[in-house]
């Protein structure tokens, strides 16, 4: 009697291999870091999101944030749109934790509740993207 087989535990790999094994042959130097290192660069990443999100200098964004409208709209944005959508483009299906603003509230107030422009993230994709944002607005004030 042969092994049972599985597929290949890199995404979208139809490779069917030993049930012992997690990856192909083809995949098998893509193992993924340790599960305690992913756990842990996650928490990192919900840390960073969770401090900026309460601190106290904020003002109307986080009551906006904390509004029954945006949690009410947000848990249904992430019940309809459960993956990462940056992760996603790239070939990796991992679950968003957050609902986003493509463009920010800082630039637009009145996106705030348009559903055209949120997206779901990750954790570790929101801060990249958060980073990115506040660059350029700090290039835009330099070249005042």
């Amino acid at each position: 009697m042969s092994k049972p087989r599985h597929l290949c535990n890199y995404p979208g790999c139809m490779e069917l291999i030993p049930y012992d094994q997690r990856y192909c042959s083809k995949h098998e130097y893509r193992k993924p870091i340790d599960q305690a290192d992913n756990q842990e660069r996650h928490k990192v990443n919900q840390t960073i999101y969770h401090k900026r999100i309460t601190s106290q200098h904020e003002g109307k964004y986080q009551h906006f944030y904390r509004s029954s409208a945006w949690k009410k709209l947000s848990h249904h944005w992430l019940m309809m749109h459960p993956l990462c959508v940056n992760c996603e483009a790239h070939g990796i299906y991992r679950k968003g934790d957050l609902v986003d603003h493509i463009v920010e509230l800082r630039d637009d107030w009145s996106k705030r509740l348009d559903v055209n422009n949120l997206q779901t993230l990750c954790y570790a994709c929101h801060n990249r993207k958060t980073w990115r944002e506040k660059q350029k607005r700090a290039g835009k004030h330099e070249q005042k």
